[in-house]
């Protein structure tokens, strides 16, 4: 009979523990990351709602007032918006459709400020005409997600958000 026979084995080893720590340390790591992406991306998701929203109401602003978006003079819309020159409503004059035209402008771009975090190099919202089509294309745009990872928010890294309307 053999005096030296192998007993069985009882616990768990050092190495055994190591590798499982390890094993659970990598999955918090994991969730951490996941945790951290979910916020960025309910953010974004915010922003674009926003946009959505926004453009939506100011269409709807142009709705209630046609007058203002084909002018019986035959100028131009006084819906569109460049971007940069504010809207005006005391250079109307007497000209109520312009007016509110300008009024709806001015509420809607700081609705913008307050619902949104504001562009990297880029207008926050245009409001433009294609002539040929009779559409209007309102556009809202905002800090997006670092796409490339830099952690530098540049225009690439803009959200935009683009609705054409037919008055």
């Amino acid at each position: 009979m053999n005096r030296y026979a192998p007993r069985s084995q009882r616990g768990v080893s050092l190495i055994e523990v190591m590798v499982a720590i390890v094993v659970f340390g990598i999955g918090l790591l994991g969730l951490a990351l996941l945790q951290t992406k979910g916020a960025q991306f309910t953010k974004e998701s915010s922003s674009r709602t926003s946009a959505i929203i926004q453009a939506r109401s100011l269409a709807d602003a142009m709705r209630a007032n046609p007058k203002a978006i084909d002018p019986a003079d035959g100028s131009s819309s006084y819906y569109l918006y460049n971007g940069s020159v504010a809207p005006d409503p005391a250079a109307c004059k007497s000209n109520d459709a312009c007016s509110q035209a300008k009024r709806d402008l001015q509420a809607w771009l700081n609705r913008l400020k307050t619902s949104t975090i504001a562009a990297q190099s880029a207008p926050a919202a245009t409001v433009t005409r294609d002539a040929k089509l009779g559409t209007f294309t309102i556009t809202v745009s905002w800090n997006g997600l670092d796409l490339n990872g830099d952690k530098q928010l540049t225009a690439a890294d803009n959200g935009t958000y683009s609705f054409s309307m037919l008055p």
